[in-house]
């Protein structure tokens, strides 16, 4: 799934989802090794970030 596939799915701008993926990164809770992989660092954060949403 692409950034853009992202964007389509969830209805946001492409601003936002790369704000979101950056901010997330340098947090330390997701990696982005190449354009086409994301990997979970930190599930705990993840999902501590997402309460309340």
């Amino acid at each position: 799934m692409t950034r853009t596939d992202v964007v389509n799915y969830l209805g946001l701008t492409i601003e936002t989802v790369s704000r979101t993926f950056t901010k997330l990164r340098k947090s330390g809770v997701i990696d982005t090794p190449d354009a086409h992989s994301l990997i979970i660092l930190d599930r705990d954060g993840l999902n501590d970030m997402t309460e309340g949403e």
